[in-house]
Parts: C-alpha cells; structure tokens; sequence
C-alpha cells in the first residue's frame, strides 16, 4: 500500500509533525488542518460526545459514493463509531494537506485497526490489519466543518478484511 512501517504512536501527532503537515498553507488553512488533526485525537479517544464541537451538527453534510447512505453529521457520526468498535484501536491520522482559501482543505489520511470487535459486512472477526488511506475535502464555516467529501481504498480494504476475493492485477491490455 506504500505506507512506511508505523506504531500506533504514530498516530499522536508531535508539534513538528503537525508543523511539516501544514508547512506551505496560510494561517486560516493551517488552523482548518490542525481543527481537523484535532477532531482525530477525539475520535481516537472514543469521544463521540466531544466530536459533536468540530462540526456544524444541523447543517453539515457528508458525500461518499461509497457510503451514500451517510449524508447528515447525526447519521455520518455513526460510522467512526462503529469502525471504532469494530477495529480497534481504529485510530486515524492525517498524512499531508493542502488549502484553498479561505474556508476550504484537501487531507489525505490514514485509518488504522484490526478486525477483532464484531462482525464486518458479514465476515466475523479475522484479527487482519485494516489500514485504509483516504482523501477528505472538508469546508469549514464559522470556524467549524460543514461539509466532507471522501474517497477511500475500499477495494483493498474489503480484499484485506476477506469481504471479497480480488484478482490480482495483471497487464489489463493483453
């Protein structure tokens, strides 16, 4: 998947690796990067009640093609929580950003666990690894996320979590 070897430590992101994260961006997209960053450590932390001040709860909306089910902030909170329960330590961390303007970043992130805590898509625990990376464009009003637009790996998570048997690639023009 082209992730360098990590620890859950990792996932603690020090003051440097904030720093080299938001290297480059603007005071404004640097504090959306870090507002963000921070939202992890409270997911992380399983809590779900401390999230809900990240976000503008009645307005902000959610695009996934994957999860097109997930549209408001009360329906799309369930699923960090049930990824947490279902791979922990499901724990997230943001790899690189970029900003545009005023109100607007792009995260590519990392989300980490194992398949011990119940059932996935019909597949009961099988302790494998699940380490999905994903882009978020997030806009922010009043200081707080109002929309997220992601798009995941899920075709190797579902092969990595033994969901669905994936071929191997092989030259597709032969």
């Amino acid at each position: 998947m082209g992730l360098a070897p990590f620890t859950e430590a990792d996932f603690v992101l020090s003051k440097e690796k904030r720093a080299e994260i938001t290297a480059g961006l603007t005071e404004r997209q640097a504090f959306m990067v870090n507002h963000w960053m921070d939202l992890h450590e409270v997911i992380n932390r399983g809590d779900w009640d401390g999230m809900d001040a990240f976000f503008n709860t009645e307005t902000m909306t959610y695009d996934n093609p994957n999860r097109p089910d997930l549209g408001t902030y009360h329906v799309w909170k369930t699923s960090p929580q049930g990824l947490y329960t279902t791979f922990p330590p499901g724990i997230y961390r943001t790899l690189k950003a970029w900003g545009r303007g005023e109100d607007e970043i792009c995260v590519l992130c990392h989300h980490h666990g194992k398949h011990t805590g119940g059932p996935y898509m019909g597949v009961q625990p099988t302790g494998n690894e699940l380490n999905v990376l994903w882009f978020s464009w997030l806009r922010f009003r009043d200081d707080k996320i109002d929309h997220i637009y992601s798009i995941s790996d899920v075709l190797t998570m579902l092969k990595d979590l033994e969901v669905i048997e994936v071929p191997q690639p092989v030259d597709p023009y032969k």
